[in-house]
């Protein structure tokens, strides 16, 4: 494999998919919001949200994961750590506060009362979507201990701590979504390090056409059969997060999908602001302007959860006392610090 080939692999896709997944990750939060309000058809939200969740997480995950062996070797332990704190763990305990604040002094006007006292739990029981950014902070440190042990052997011993977790079905109720998605976190870490398999992912049909038919199977059983877990763990996640890794290699043939690249790009802003985003949009069509239709809902809460996050990122880093909101204080703004990583 060229260089230019093996640079498109491991930068140029992951932007797109990632901007595929923050999409989906506002949507889902949009849909859910409008459902607690009640004001979106329950057949509808339904098969919509259980479509996008059965794998927009999961691949971010896959995607965090894939530069998880690089940054590693690059930086050794102290300084992964140090990086990690610094990009994962600051904004999570940053933006918990601050959204959790907000959403107490608003409680009026949301779907949910939220009490004072959350201000504290948040940090150690993340509310809403900042379980993510908790579970992924704790799966790259577990990582760092496996791939400490073992360099060669790492990877599986992650999922196999992963299986045995999920077969012994104990809960460790702060760290269980931890556990659970070291396998996703795991895949994209055997995609790095197995380019022949990445590269069959992003460019053979064929296996597209594959994951496809896996992924729609696995709907149908999802939908029909919930109760059924065998095939819930791997099946739709997987599947669904390699038809998004050929659509991403697709798109970044276009210029017409260069927005979905700038998304990805800052998935991490948009992750972070989108929910207070999102619900502010609906509190102020369905408040104030009256609005019921959900498709205009929708369709405002998406775009607005999308742009209205890079609108208050982009004042916050031209602001001297701001910039603190988005970037761990003293350090130069870097492509690392706007993605989920």
């Amino acid at each position: 494999m060229d260089a230019n080939t093996n640079l498109k692999l491991r930068l140029n896709w992951i932007d797109y998919a990632k901007g595929i997944g923050i999409i989906f990750v506002v949507f889902g939060h949009v849909i859910k919001g409008l459902y607690s309000s009640k004001l979106i058809d329950p057949t509808f939200f339904d098969y919509a949200v259980n479509f996008v969740y059965s794998f927009h997480m999961p691949l971010f995950f896959i995607l965090s994961g894939y530069f998880f062996v690089k940054s590693f070797l690059k930086r050794g332990t102290q300084q992964f750590v140090l990086n990690k704190v610094e990009t994962i763990l600051y904004p999570f305990v940053i933006w918990s506060l601050l959204q959790t604040f907000i959403e107490i002094k608003l409680s009026a006007y949301t779907n949910n009362h939220v009490k004072s006292s959350e201000l504290l739990t948040c940090l150690y029981l993340p509310r809403s979507q900042f379980w993510f950014l908790f579970a992924l902070f704790f799966i790259n440190i577990l990582n760092v201990f496996f791939f400490n042990i073992s360099k060669k052997w790492g990877v599986f011993i992650s999922i196999f701590v992963c299986v045995v977790y999920y077969l012994i079905n104990y809960q460790l109720y702060i760290f269980d979504k931890t556990f659970v998605n070291l396998v996703y976190f795991a895949f994209g870490i055997i995609l790095s390090q197995y380019n022949t398999i990445t590269r069959q992912l992003l460019q053979n049909a064929y296996l597209f056409i594959l994951n496809i038919v896996v992924f729609a199977g696995a709907l149908y059983l999802y939908f029909n059969f919930p109760k059924t877990e065998w095939y819930n763990l791997l099946l739709p996640q997987l599947s669904g997060s390699f038809v998004i890794i050929y659509l991403s290699e697709r798109m970044s043939n276009h210029k017409a999908f260069l927005f979905i690249q700038y998304m990805g790009v800052n998935s991490l802003i948009i992750y972070l602001v989108h929910m207070l985003a999102g619900n502010g949009t609906r509190i102020f069509l369905s408040k104030f302007l009256h609005i019921q239709n959900s498709a205009i809902h929708i369709l405002a809460g998406t775009i607005l959860g999308l742009l209205m996050p890079l609108v208050v990122y982009n004042i916050a880093i031209k602001t001297k006392y701001l910039s603190w909101l988005f970037q761990f204080p003293a350090l130069k703004r870097s492509k690392e610090t706007t993605e989920i990583s």
